[in-house]
C-alpha cells in the first residue's frame, strides 16, 4: 500500500505540479529530421526520388544547409541542381559547383547524395575495390574516405542508410588530397545534422 501511495504522489507532483517549460524551435514528429520538412529548393523533375531504396534516413541533403554554410565550403549554394538522373533512383541528393568554377576553367564540384542502406563497414566492404584511408572522425561518428579518379568520397552511416560526400576538381591535387579535404568537410557539416 505504501509504494502504492508513493506512486501516486508523485504523479501527482509531475502531473499536476503547475511547471511548464517553454521550448523553441518547430515541433517535430518522431523519426523526422527538421531537414525532411523542408521544402526542396527547387521542384524535382525525377518520380519516385524517394523510393524504398533511398528512404532509409530522413536527412535530406538538398535542404540542409544554410547558403552561408555552404559558401563557408567554396560551394556556390545558387548552383544546386537535382543528382538523380533517372526515376526511382538508387539514390537521392544534389550536386554544386565551387564558387570559383566557370564552364571554361571548369573548377570545383560537389555532390551529396542518399543511398545504399547498411552499416559503413557492409559499405566498405561491399565497395572493397576502392582504396579506403583511414576513418576520419567528425561528431564521434567515422567517415569513410577513398581517393579515386579526379576526386575523393567520404561516406557515413545516417540512421540506415549511406550518405556520401564527393568532392571532384577538373584539375585534381596530387593524391587528392584538397579533394579528400574538401569531401571531409562537406560530410562533417552533414554529420552535424543528419540523425
Amino acid at each position: 500500500m505504501r509504494a502504492g501511495a508513493l506512486v501516486l504522489a508523485l504523479a501527482v507532483v509531475l502531473i499536476g505540479g503547475g511547471c511548464t517549460v517553454a521550448v523553441s524551435g518547430d515541433p517535430v514528429a518522431a523519426g523526422e529530421s527538421p531537414s525532411s520538412l523542408r521544402p526542396l529548393p527547387f521542384t524535382p523533375t525525377i518520380n519516385d526520388r524517394t523510393n524504398d531504396r533511398t528512404d532509409g534516413t530522413t536527412f535530406e541533403p538538398c535542404n540542409a544547409y544554410t547558403d552561408a554554410e555552404l559558401i563557408a565550403l567554396n560551394i556556390n549554394p545558387e548552383t544546386i541542381t537535382d543528382a538523380a538522373q533517372v526515376d526511382s533512383a538508387n539514390y537521392r541528393g544534389c550536386r554544386w559547383r565551387a564558387q570559383n568554377y566557370t564552364a571554361a576553367r571548369g573548377g570545383g564540384q560537389y555532390s551529396q547524395i542518399v543511398g545504399r542502406e547498411m552499416t559503413l563497414d557492409q559499405y566498405k566492404r561491399y565497395l572493397s575495390t576502392k582504396v579506403w584511408q583511414t576513418d576520419r572522425m567528425a561528431s564521434g561518428r567515422p567517415i569513410a574516405v577513398a581517393a579515386e579518379n579526379n576526386g575523393c568520397s567520404a561516406s557515413f552511416s545516417s540512421e540506415q542508410s549511406i550518405v556520401t560526400t564527393i568532392a571532384t576538381s577538373t584539375n585534381p591535387s596530387p593524391g587528392n588530397v584538397l579533394e579528400c579535404d574538401r569531401a571531409v568537410a562537406f560530410a562533417s557539416l552533414a554529420i552535424s545534422k543528419a540523425p
